[in-house]
């Protein structure tokens, strides 16, 4: 792919047969006919396979390729696909470009680069600048995006594309950016994930063993054109789990449809992404990379987009990732910002370095994403579960035409270029919204669990950072109905039960073999619920810390909730789905669908008839409990929504979002009320019991107490983390914070 700049900055992808990706694929006719490229190329692999090679980048250490009959230098097949890009630029801009950019993978020898060069040279493209992909991708996500990467922060960048996967650190330094290490696997990408497909469907119809032969071995046109047809089906029905629990597949030659679910692909893929993942983990391990040194997780290539590829990510290095609804043009893009101190071929690349191991943990997957920011708030009555409520997706810059005279540079990723990319069509993060928001009066800031807080006001609260034994982040705090309890969740496995007045340990619970997410007492505070990683829900007997039960969903449980009688819990998780139980019998009473997201948060009303839930599709669903129908989706968050939560008088319902904002809403008229805006994403969000107050989590580590009369911050906490969790004792006198520092903070509240 390619992408082309003008004199204003702005950045148009150049087309090829329509579409923004052009096959890498290269088809060599009979004789010294020129090569053909893209859509061209595959439609005379039809009659004539051998002439056609798909991937002429994972041949460029080979020298040639036999195609049919005819031997092709490397340089040759990559030059022509570099010679289809620079005659669509020309025609675009009126004459060839300024200045040309080409990007490739961060790993490369000098040796590889030189056959980049030599094929840009083929090409007639002119001087061209070089630059590693994941230095492009981080311009991009810098520069474009507008996303904080300070100096000395790094970077992780994931790229999944049709064939490889490459997962690159890059850090900021003063003179610009820099990779610290890279690391890849020849052998995972969207290709392997379309196999899963096949395979299923394979293994439902082994009955026709001779219709197999010919669609895996094809020898024939006919045999071809079904082969290219079963391939190309089941990257759509791929495409099509993203967005539904099921898709059909018609297997030709067999002739017959097969059913998918997404459950039966998610499991069936992810082998392949957990060694993407366990790279992820390996690579930030082996160059020492501290976790507060990451600056964020950017998903780039197409293949990218499978909610899995995030959802594993998070949950592994506990940072959502970002991700883009074009994620296959951020290296094109990024390369134009990315500084004029690049790679080029007479350069190695340069090696990795060594300090102190990060220790990865397990926590919450992420988003399978949703298209596009919403272009302003609002909320969706709901006919039905299925019905869609989410906006179009994220827009590429406006392109103005252009004379002859205007100065044009294109960058071309040529990594990119000769990659099929066959990625999922799903809902994606966008970018975030400008950030804004209200100074707050009075700042506590505690440094350490032996910190002594000090107050810049009279009325502020009073901090008393509490003593905590867990080893990981904390994921989650509770108070009892009662006050004197104050039950901590943590990714140690573990959860903590504690003396509310003096932070002393009173029960540590184990039995959970993965990350618990959240904790909620029952109304009569003598049942403690967990939801955790290892895609269960316990009951837990408060006064004794014994274990009372076990309910089980089909994915990690982020989320649990009693509802005001007790009769009730509410469950949420990565199978997108809100699970009813009876408390009574631990049976499942309702199933609730229609999120196409993690669900992260859930709430009862104060009356019990309503319940809440947040995902990462950036939505909030109310239901309505006693029919578990759905009543409304409100829509105008920007990025995954993480908590839920009902004012006391149940008029009111706040939502936390990674978009910088906590947005209220009017429950009886079912609109958007108020949006609170701060200087990084939320995590929680908690009401006091008098309802004037509300607290917040923030990624930026601070705690933030709002007044919901005047929409203003008065007072702020800090942590030396993200801020996970927030939660107003029953008197309203203290708050309880959880943090990514490892720690659980109570703050005292002053008048």
């Amino acid at each position: 792919m390619a992408v082309l700049s003008g004199p204003d900055g702005r950045a148009k992808p150049l087309l090829f047969d329509a579409s923004p990706l052009l096959s890498s694929g290269v088809f060599a006719g009979s004789g010294d006919t020129p090569l053909l490229t893209g859509a061209d190329a595959e439609r005379a692999a039809l009659t004539g396979p051998a002439g056609f090679e798909t991937n002429p980048k994972r041949r460029i250490d080979d020298g040639v390729i036999w195609l049919a009959e005819r031997e092709v230098a490397v340089t040759d097949a990559i030059a022509s696909v570099l010679s289809r890009v620079s005659a669509e630029a020309c025609r675009v801009a009126g004459g060839p470009p300024d200045e040309v950019v080409l990007t490739h993978p961060a790993g490369w020898s000098r040796t590889r680069l030189g056959v980049l060069a030599a094929a840009a040279d083929r090409a007639q493209l002119g001087e061209c600048r070089f630059v590693a992909e994941p230095v492009a991708a981080a311009a991009y996500f810098a520069d474009v995006l507008g996303r904080d990467l300070p100096v000395g922060q790094c970077l992780v960048v994931y790229d999944l594309g049709a064939g490889t996967c490459d997962v690159s650190i890059v850090r900021r330094t003063g003179g610009g950016l820099e990779v610290v290490a890279t690391a890849g696997l020849d052998d995972v990408g969207g290709l392997d994930l379309d196999a899963v497909i096949v395979a299923h469907a394979r293994s439902l119809t082994t009955d026709n063993a001779d219709a197999w032969r010919r669609l895996n071995w094809p020898q024939t046109p006919t045999d071809q054109r079904a082969h290219q047809s079963l391939w190309r089906d089941a990257r759509a029905a791929k495409e099509q789990l993203s967005r539904h629990v099921t898709a059909d597949l018609h297997i030709p030659l067999v002739d017959t449809v097969i059913h998918l679910t997404r459950d039966e692909f998610e499991t069936a893929a992810r082998p392949h992404l957990d060694r993407t993942t366990e790279l992820t983990t390996t690579l930030l391990g082996d160059a020492g990379i501290p976790r507060e040194d990451i600056a964020g997780v950017f998903l780039v290539g197409g293949s990218s987009r499978v909610p899995l590829v995030a959802s594993l990510l998070h949950r592994t290095l506990r940072i959502a990732p970002t991700a883009l609804d074009h994620p296959e043009l951020v290296v094109a893009e990024g390369a134009l910002h990315a500084p004029t101190k690049a790679t080029h071929p007479s350069a190695e690349p340069t090696p990795p370095t060594t300090a102190t191991p990060i220790r990865p943990t397990t926590a919450t997957p992420a988003p399978p994403a949703s298209t596009t920011p919403f272009p302003s708030a609002g909320v969706t009555p709901v006919p039905s579960a299925d019905s869609p409520s989410i906006g179009n997706a994220h827009q590429v810059n406006r392109w103005r035409p252009r004379s002859p005279r205007d100065r044009a540079v294109v960058a071309g990723a040529a990594a990119l270029v000769v990659v099929i990319v066959a990625g999922l069509w799903i809902f994606l993060p966008s970018e975030r919204p400008d950030r804004a928001g209200g100074q707050p009066q009075a700042t506590i800031t505690g440094q350490n669990p032996q910190a002594t807080a000090t107050s810049t006001s009279q009325n502020s609260p009073q901090a008393t950072p509490t003593p905590t034994e867990h080893t990981d982040t904390v994921q989650d705090v509770a108070f009892s109905p009662d006050g004197k309890t104050l039950a901590t969740a943590s990714n140690d496995n573990t959860v903590r039960l504690r003396d509310a007045g003096t932070g002393a340990t009173k029960a540590v619970i184990t039995g959970h073999t993965e990350s618990v997410f959240d904790v909620a007492f029952s109304p009569d505070g003598r049942s403690l619920a967990s939801a955790s990683g290892d895609d269960t829900v316990r009951l837990w007997d408060v006064s004794t810390g014994s274990f009372a039960g076990i309910l089980t969903h089909t994915g990690f449980v982020s989320t649990v909730a009693f509802s005001p009688d007790g009769r009730l819990l509410a469950s949420g998780g990565s199978d997108r789905t809100v699970q009813l139980w009876d408390v009574a019998t631990g049976k499942s009473i309702a199933t609730l669908t229609g999120h196409e997201g993690v669900v992260d948060g859930v709430a009862f009303s104060p009356d019990g008839k309503r319940l809440a839930s947040a995902s990462w599709d950036y939505t909030v669903r109310l239901w309505e409990v006693s029919t578990g129908n759905p009543i409304a989706t409100f829509t105008g968050h920007t990025y995954m929504v993480e908590s839920v939560a009902f004012s006391p008088d149940g008029k009111t319902l706040a939502s936390a979002s990674g978009d910088d904002t906590v947005r209220l809403w009017d429950v009886a008229a079912l609109r958007p009320a108020a949006t609170l805006r701060g200087p990084d994403g939320f995590g929680d969000v908690a009401f006091s019991p008098d309802g004037r107050t509300l607290a917040t989590a923030g990624d930026d580590g601070a705690v933030r107490l709002w007044n919901l009369a005047t929409r203003k911050t008065t007072a702020t906490f800090r942590h030396d983390g993200y801020v996970t969790s927030v939660a107003f004792s029953p008197d309203g006198r203290t708050l309880a914070s959880g943090s990514t520092d490892e720690t659980v903070r109570r703050w005292k509240l002053g008048t």
